[in-house]
């Protein structure tokens, strides 16, 4: 750490009475300028923004994704994200003041502020952005940016990304939500593990707010607007308040009564039911949309039954999609097509059918298909009359594993009706670690997984179907299609230069899962991110979003 980082952390800890289990995990930044700013702000400010959520707030590493303050951080919050996804899911510079992605997507232009500040006090220069780049790729060997040669400095606020690849386009959709911001040179030059630094630099960013402290116990965090960051424009909310809850319903009764202001968590809308209970109370919008993101099933391919696609359409006539359906999203809840990503995604095929549940059909298609009941015990066997026991994986989650369970509850019963044989595989429910080997080894008949409304967005459910990789990836290895046109298609839709290549590979992929039936949707949901309006306004509810987003600290005032 420097010493002038030390110097300001050290006065600052004098300065503080400290909570029992608070940390004061930021150094302060203000200048008579920033108190000169503050004590002329207009009347119509936000003085203190409440959000609740559910994610817990252990953990304060601007270089990562966990907890409250690294999802928080996907709302261009306390770092300076390049781009931010706009209410109609289109790019738009937000630390980078334009951009430009070059004709043939292996080059990116753009400008950056030469007036931002990290948030101990020093300057961003574009130094700082040459070295997040080849720390991105080098160090954290970011799979995007495995094609990026150069970055070249054009001018003190100019630079180009150039790559050996059409991968601009790639990149910067792809990794919008994956700490895409500029990293500050000073505090992470030498650390070869991000996750290793655990003091109150790691926090340290160039957004517009900076973390001032934060309540363990009280599991609660402390944020104050940086004026010079102001990527938008003015500022208009001067200080938030992130607090956490155990619970969605213990979140909305805190709404309820005023407590908090509104509520963020990463493509986790509030469930249904407890929607059901908040219905016509004052001054609260839901923040209702059509959700991008969805559950999905996929039958493992790499043995029998997943294997045989006779069996994979009869199976998907078994399951009962409006039980799904209800049990998901309860009256919202809509029976999804057979090309699995919803129709909020950008290249949705609205040709493409809808998944129907008959199960005397399945019934009799399972018959056709050699899968009968040879020994009497009312469970049907192998073709060759081996004995055939589904295993269903569900997803592991730490938050949601109770719906998680009743889907496989809900599709196993489906399957049990036509004589299918199921069980849910225990192991994999105790950790996520083991449930990551089961799944990575394609060790499961039907695999219950959760595609986030930020991979909806660009890399979409498919991603999760591969069974290979392109070279350089290793990642998110969850799938068993292994055709290398599926594959192929898949990069060509990811590595497209422009929408229009995008969106006909997109519709490839959706076609090629309706005819394989290799995996399915097991719902449509309409999202709910509710926030009060009795004391601010300009909320802009952004579809599988909500209310908070990179633009809110810009636009929301007090009434």
């Amino acid at each position: 750490m420097k010493k002038k980082t030390v110097s300001l952390l050290l006065s600052l800890a004098m300065c503080l009475t400290m909570l029992p289990g608070q940390s004061v995990f930021a150094a302060e930044t203000s200048t008579e300028t920033e108190t000169e700013a503050a004590s002329e702000s207009t009347g119509n400010h936000v003085e203190n923004l409440i959000v609740g959520t559910i994610a817990d707030q252990n953990v304060f590493n601007s270089l990562t994704q966990t907890d409250a303050f690294g999802r928080m951080n996907y709302n261009g919050f306390t770092q300076g994200d390049f781009v931010y996804r706009d209410e109609n899911n289109n790019l738009q510079p937000y630390f980078w003041k334009s951009f430009e992605i070059s004709e043939d997507g292996k080059q990116i232009d753009f400008t950056i502020p030469l007036d931002a500040v990290w948030h101990d006090g020093e300057p961003v220069t574009m130094d700082d952005v040459v070295f997040t780049f080849e720390y991105m790729r080098d160090v954290r060997k970011n799979g995007s940016l495995q094609n990026l040669t150069e970055v070249k400095v054009t001018g003190d606020d100019s630079a180009s990304l150039i790559f050996s690849e059409p991968d601009a386009y790639y990149w910067i959709n792809s990794s919008c939500n994956n700490n895409a911001c500029v990293y500050a040179k000073h505090i992470w030059e030498g650390i070869d593990d991000p996750t290793t630094l655990d003091g109150p630099e790691a926090a340290i960013g160039c957004g517009p707010y900076k973390l001032v402290s934060y309540d363990s116990d009280a599991q609660v965090s402390y944020y104050e607007a940086v004026p010079e960051n102001d990527f938008l424009g003015e500022i208009t909310v001067d200080k938030v308040t992130v607090q956490s809850y155990s619970d969605e319903t213990t979140l909305m009764m805190a709404m309820m009564n005023g407590e908090i202001d509104t509520m963020y968590n990463y493509a986790n809308p509030i469930d249904a039911d407890v929607i059901d209970t908040v219905q016509g109370t004052p001054d609260l919008d839901l923040g209702e949309s059509d959700f991008t993101g969805c559950y999905q099933m996929e039958y493992g391919k790499d043995r029998a039954p997943g294997n045989d696609q006779a069996f994979r359409e009869a199976a998907s006539y078994a399951i009962d999609y409006n039980q799904l359906a209800t049990t998901i999203n309860g009256e919202y809840g809509k029976v999804p097509g057979k090309g699995v990503i919803p129709p909020s995604c950008k290249g949705y095929d609205e040709s493409i059918g809808s998944l129907e549940f008959d199960a005397d059909k399945a019934a009799e298609m399972l018959d056709e298909a050699g899968y009968k009941d040879v020994d009497g015990d009312g469970y049907r066997e192998l073709p060759d009359g081996s004995p055939m026991d589904l295993t269903v994986i569900p997803q592991y989650s730490s938050k949601s594993m109770d719906m998680r369970n009743r889907i496989a509850e809900v599709i196993m019963n489906s399957l049990d009706k036509v004589g299918i044989k199921n069980h849910v595989d225990n192991d994999s429910l105790s950790n996520s670690e083991v449930w990551e080997d089961t799944v990575t080894k394609g060790n499961y008949d039907i695999s219950i997984t959760l595609t986030t409304s930020g991979v909806a967005s660009y890399s979409t459910a498919f991603r999760y179907f591969m069974g290979e990789l392109r070279d350089g990836e290793s990642s998110w290895l969850w799938g068993t299609i292994r055709d290398d046109s599926f594959r192929d298609t898949y990069y060509a839709m990811t590595q497209a230069v422009n929408d229009d290549q995008y969106v006909e590979n997109c519709k490839k992929l959706q076609n090629y899962v309706a005819d394989s039936m290799s995996a399915e949707a097991l719902c449509w949901e309409t999202a709910f991110f509710p926030y009060r309006t009795d004391k601010y306004t300009g909320w802009e509810n952004y579809p599988s979003w909500g209310a908070v987003h990179a633009t809110t600290w810009y636009r929301l005032t007090a009434k």
